[in-house]
């Protein structure tokens, strides 16, 4: 068995934290396109619910349009 020295130990600590780096990154890595994908999602949600309240606006501006008409049409 080889003797542990402060260098071997340094050495070994060194490849050991190397290995939790590469995991650590990887696991940052995996992480990133996972909120990505989440950022990806809520945009087209936003984007859809955006559409249908436009759709929305137009439908109820035509709606009141078509009220006001009516109502003065009863008026006169």
């Amino acid at each position: 068995m080889m003797k542990m020295t402060d260098d071997n130990l340094a050495v070994y600590q060194m490849r050991e934290n190397r290995y939790k780096n590469k995991e650590i990154a990887a696991a940052m890595h995996k992480e990133l396109f996972y909120i990505e994908d989440i950022i990806r999602q809520n945009n087209r949600i936003g984007k859809k619910l955006y559409r249908e309240d436009d759709e929305w606006q137009r439908l109820n501006a035509r709606r009141n349009k078509h009220r006001n008409e009516a109502l003065s049409n009863g008026k006169s």
